[in-house]
């Protein structure tokens, strides 16, 4: 029989007092760089160390809470590997209650993907986002002015602090590089001092930001947010502490977005409207498997006025409808907010309904598109910001209640909608298409595999097909402007 190492208690991470900061931020860093390629956080050089980055993330969090200015021990090795080793087998109160209810496996999957979705994924096709965002300027919205009064920078210095910090930290690119060359890289990182200044914190003003989150609940921390996601350096008494390097991107990109967009809902609303719908349809446009696309139509249903999807896309026979939606996770999530997930599901329902009455809409010939398509051939695409990750199976369950209420939907009908109408992330369409990949064959290849019609992503990511210009121009322009920069 294997020991069963899961444990209900919290209270070993009291031991973290005893060490110095310097050792504890120091070890991060350490093993954050091993887990860096030099493009992206690698799960297989984690899984290699034995170490996931939300378990770093954890140790430095907590390592903060209990940070004791008269620590003189320094972390040794053995005492790291434990700590982490009983972070890991933590059993969160929530996951009980989620497995007497029937819904464990549901719930291990939206708070473990709310963990560790946000660092995965190639960082430049991050960045290349939210440049677009940030720089974005069209007669209704201008979010070049935008950043630059809110935050006194332009896009291009954070973009940058976030390539030279990720690049220069990586071990993979400190194995290959002279020390000299890595020093350099890190000096010209660091000397832009607006952009390191709006990542940065003070140790406890970092320890004021959780409190505002979560009060003195050390609980709700475990799976809850870390304040270096928004600042991922740490300025301690002598020193800057940079324990998890990678979080500089998520810092300049969706966490900056939250920052710019903090309690402004009409500023968020606009940028959904005007900003990632225009994205969405740049990127998919440039597809080379595309042979017709629109942005949103105005048509009429009766005496209503009405829009169709925000971006419909043809491939050959097929057609697919995107609506994007500028929704990001509540924190409610992390802490199993029953509620919170319930309302989160309607959401979801509610954005897979509209799709499906687009659909019948244009099935009904209330507005033509280039030619005549399928039922059958016709796909719809619920893009988020971010995805909350609730139950897919949830959502259509939600999706067949509402729309019982005023119609009945027999069995192939329920079918259609939850094997053709899905909800995904933006970063989900982008692993493919930046990669001038379509999701169409992936969307196809299910419509015959009941058991994958609640899956969370229909994605198969390629470098074979190139990459799309959008994408090829920003990324030969940035590394060209991060080559002058070293240089110069």
């Amino acid at each position: 029989m294997e020991e069963n190492l899961v444990h209900h208690n919290l209270d070993f991470l009291k031991i973290l007092g005893r060490y110095t900061l310097d050792s504890k931020m120091l070890v991060c860093q350490k093993y954050s760089s091993r887990i860096m390629s030099r493009s992206m956080v690698d799960l297989n050089k984690a899984c290699e160390e034995n170490i996931m980055p939300w378990e770093i993330e954890a140790f430095a969090a907590y390592s903060i809470v209990y940070d004791n200015d008269c620590a003189s021990e320094e972390l040794d090795g053995k005492t790291f590997a434990e700590t982490i080793t009983l972070i890991r087998n933590y059993w969160h109160e929530g996951l009980t209650a989620a497995e007497e209810s029937g819904d464990y496996p549901e719930f291990f999957m939206m708070i473990s993907a709310l963990q560790q979705f946000p660092v995965q994924g190639v960082f430049i096709q991050k960045l290349y986002r939210y440049h677009y965002f940030f720089t974005f300027q069209n007669s209704n919205l201008d979010m070049r002015k935008v950043l630059f009064d809110k935050m006194g920078v332009a896009y291009e210095q954070l973009e940058e602090l976030a390539f030279l910090v990720f690049y220069g930290f990586s071990q993979e690119v400190q194995d290959k590089l002279e020390e000299s060359t890595i020093q350099k890289i890190l000096e010209k990182a660091f000397s832009d001092t607006d952009a390191v200044r709006l990542v940065s914190i003070e140790k406890d003003d970092y320890k004021k930001e959780l409190f505002s989150l979560y009060k003195d609940n050390i609980i709700d921390q475990y799976y809850g947010l870390k304040i270096q996601y928004l600042y991922p350096f740490i300025s301690g008494k002598d020193f800057t502490y940079i324990p998890s390097p990678y979080l500089v991107v998520n810092a300049v990109t969706e966490s900056m977005l939250n920052r710019v967009t903090f309690r402004d809902n009409k500023l968020r609303r606009a940028i959904g409207k005007e900003v990632i719908e225009s994205y969405l349809y740049n990127i998919v446009r440039q597809l080379d498997t595309v042979t017709w696309i629109s942005p949103e139509l105005l048509y009429k249903k009766g005496k209503d006025k009405l829009l169709t999807s925000d971006v419909i896309a043809a491939e050959g026979d097929n057609v697919i409808f995107y609506d994007t939606k500028a929704i990001t996770p509540s924190l409610k999530l992390r802490k199993f907010d029953v509620a919170e997930i319930e309302a989160d599901i309607e959401i979801y329902a509610e954005d897979v309904i509209q799709i499906y009455n687009q659909i019948n809409n244009y099935l009904q010939g209330c507005f033509q598109l280039d030619k005549q398509y399928l039922k059958d051939k016709i796909f719809g695409i619920v893009v988020v910001l971010e995805d909350a990750v609730v139950s897919r199976k949830k959502v259509y369950e939600k999706v067949y209640e509402i729309l019982e209420k005023t119609e009945t939907l027999d069995t192939e009908e329920k079918n259609y909608i939850c094997s053709h109408i899905k909800v995904l992330p933006l970063r989900a369409i982008e692993c493919m298409i930046l990669q001038n990949t379509s999701l169409l064959p992936e969307l196809i290849e299910q419509l015959s595999k009941p058991e994958r019609w609640y899956d969370y992503t229909y994605t198969n990511a390629t470098i074979e097909n190139g990459k799309i210009p959008l994408y090829s121009k920003y990324e030969k322009d940035l590394k060209s402007r991060i080559k002058d920069r070293i240089m110069g």
